[in-house]
């Protein structure tokens, strides 16, 4: 009788949207605690700074809405278009663009250690990520710029671009790529699983419309401090979910791409705690 050859393992199936999402929702349930630490540690203050910017910019808007004079109302119109784009301005460029892809590096190292059997406690997942806080900025700084001026200009571009720079933190943190050469990585990824990469996108744009909704609905919008932070505050603890997404499709990414292993993420991981 003969031997037939071994056939050739095929590989493990394309992950879809919904199971990603069930994954980083268990993980997040598993994890709750540390992962809520590691968000609130700078999201937190960095919402209360903001937070406050956007009442001392958008004030005067509230003020000449609520003016009995129609003509102090029409007269103002375009100080009130040019300090409600300031405040996109800030709120993008701020929040968006620097604190949460920091939040976002910070969640893929204690992603990419969960993933491995680790528990890394929120101390070392900052620490870690400390340690290529340079490149890191390197990349985020000049995206957060390019997302808040596309943002500005017709909005389109500022989404298009958000998108494209998606990957940038993992590809920071896990591949110890920074500057253009980063931002050129995750343009890269995101047009190899484009599909992918907008629907999580897109869920996340849901769940931080859910948290403004709850914001507006319990909080008057003339409280532009308190109705700001609350929604930051609410989009905080959903968060994790969208983001723990994005960096599992970003293993799942460079697993077809690139036949990345759980031994790869493993030489990355500490690479990252010897850099």
């Amino acid at each position: 009788m003969s031997e037939t050859p071994d056939s050739p393992v095929s590989p493990a199936p394309e992950k879809g949207v919904a199971d990603i999402l069930a994954e980083a929702f268990q993980l997040y349930r598993t994890h709750a605690k540390p992962l809520l630490v590691t968000c609130a540690l700078l999201f937190v203050p960095a919402s209360i700074i903001k937070s406050l910017a956007l009442a001392a910019i958008l004030g005067p808007t509230v003020a000449l809405a609520s003016a009995a004079d129609p003509t102090a109302v029409l007269a103002g119109g375009l100080s009130v278009y040019l300090f409600g784009l300031l405040g996109t301005l800030v709120t993008a460029f701020f929040l968006y663009g620097i604190i949460v892809p920091l939040t976002n590096g910070a969640l893929t190292i204690s992603v990419a250690d969960r993933v491995l059997g680790g528990n890394a406690e929120w101390r070392e997942v900052w620490m870690l990520l400390f340690r290529r806080l340079g490149k890191l900025l390197s990349a985020v700084i000049p995206a957060a710029l390019l997302v808040a001026l596309g943002f500005v200009f017709f909005f389109i571009p500022g989404l298009v671009l958000g998108l494209l720079f998606a990957f940038v933190s993992p590809v920071v943190l896990i591949e110890g790529i920074g500057g253009r050469a980063a931002l050129e990585r995750s343009v890269a990824l995101v047009r190899s699983d484009w599909l992918r990469v907008t629907l999580l996108v897109l869920v996340f744009g849901v769940l931080r419309g859910v948290a403004q909704l709850l914001a507006s609905a319990l909080i008057p919008s003339s409280a532009i401090f308190a109705s700001s932070l609350f929604g930051d505050l609410i989009t905080m603890v959903l968060l994790p979910v969208p983001v723990l997404g994005m960096v599992l499709l970003y293993f799942d990414v460079r697993r077809k791409r690139d036949s990345f292993t759980p031994d790869n993420l493993r030489a990355d991981l500490d690479a990252l705690k010897g850099a």
